[in-house]
């Protein structure tokens, strides 16, 4: 009996390599994106009159690069102007720093600037530098925003010309600033 199985073997073998061969499973797909972020969470206290007004104008500014904002912490500001206050923004997640610069306006009025400065890698600025580069059907996964970790890989899969690419981009700095290779 061992050696009828033995034989139904080396048929069955001989039979596959008549055929071409067994086929070799594919190689997995690259998983897309980068590393799976730690959540950051906001303090649980309520922002205060500093903070609110500028998240509110910061948030609507993010939205253009699909990212949310979900709270800003500043230090104590002692009231005085001009004066530049660095801040955390928690965004999707990620904590990235804010500049807020405050100066005086007419009638003692205080005016402010807020911009996130380092920190966050949005993936929809990623999107439309590859689209710009010449990509199509860019996917990077399903995460919206990285901490901007220099040396941090985020692989995505696109389209250039016809032929199917895997892109890997590269943080070079802590603004988001990334080196692209495909293969």
């Amino acid at each position: 009996m061992r050696r009828l199985g033995g034989l139904a073997s080396l048929v069955l073998l001989g039979a596959l390599a008549a055929c071409g061969g067994a086929s070799q499973p594919a190689a997995p797909e690259p998983r897309l994106g980068g590393p799976s972020p730690t959540p950051s969470r906001p303090p649980a206290e309520s922002m205060d009159d500093l903070e609110q007004p500028v998240a509110q104008r910061l948030a609507s500014r993010l939205e253009d690069d699909g990212l949310t904002l979900e709270y800003v912490e500043c230090p104590p500001w002692s009231g005085k102007v001009p004066t530049v206050l660095e801040c955390k923004g928690y965004v999707d997640g990620v904590v990235g720093e804010v500049v807020v610069e405050l100066s005086h306006r007419e009638r003692g009025r205080v005016e402010f600037d807020a911009r996130l400065e380092a920190g966050v890698l949005a993936m929809t600025r990623l999107v439309e530098r590859l689209e710009r580069e010449g990509y199509r059907d860019v996917d990077c996964g399903p995460t919206r925003a990285y901490p901007a970790r220099v040396g941090m890989r985020i692989r995505c899969r696109a389209h250039k010309g016809d032929e199917a690419a895997h892109v890997v981009a590269t943080v070079v700095d802590r603004h988001g600033a990334v080196r692209i290779q495909d293969y």
